[in-house]
C-alpha cells in the first residue's frame, strides 16, 4: 500500500523539478535577450553606426549551469529599420530559445 503511494509523488517530485528547470531557462533567455536590446536602444547610435556594426555574435556566457550565446540580426532594408536578437543554449546556433525584434529609426 505505501509503495502505491511513493512512486506517483516521486513521479510528480521529478516533473515539477524539470518545469522548474524549464523556466529558469525562458527567464534567462529572456533577460538576455531584454538586455541585448537595450544596448541598441540605449546606446543612442544612428542607423548608419548600427549598419556599421552590423551583425553580431556574442562570446559565450555562462549562467545558470549552461552556456548561452546571443546573436543580433540587422535588417537594414526596411524604414524604420529592424534588430532580431537571438538567444541561443549551448553551441547549437540552429534553434533559438528565444527571439525578439526592436525597430532603430534614427
Amino acid at each position: 500500500v505505501l509503495s502505491i503511494c511513493i512512486i506517483p509523488m516521486i513521479r510528480m517530485f521529478t516533473a515539477a523539478i524539470s518545469e522548474t528547470n524549464y523556466i529558469d531557462d525562458m527567464l534567462t533567455s529572456a533577460d538576455l535577450a531584454r538586455e541585448e536590446v537595450e544596448k541598441i536602444k540605449n546606446l543612442g547610435l544612428s542607423k548608419d553606426q548600427i549598419k556599421k556594426i552590423g551583425n553580431v555574435l556574442s562570446a559565450p556566457i555562462y549562467l545558470n549551469r549552461n552556456i548561452w550565446r546571443t546573436a543580433r540580426s540587422i535588417n537594414a532594408e526596411k524604414d524604420p529599420m529592424e534588430v532580431f536578437v537571438y538567444v541561443f543554449q549551448g553551441d547549437d546556433l540552429s534553434h533559438s530559445i528565444i527571439t525578439l525584434a526592436t525597430l532603430v529609426s534614427k
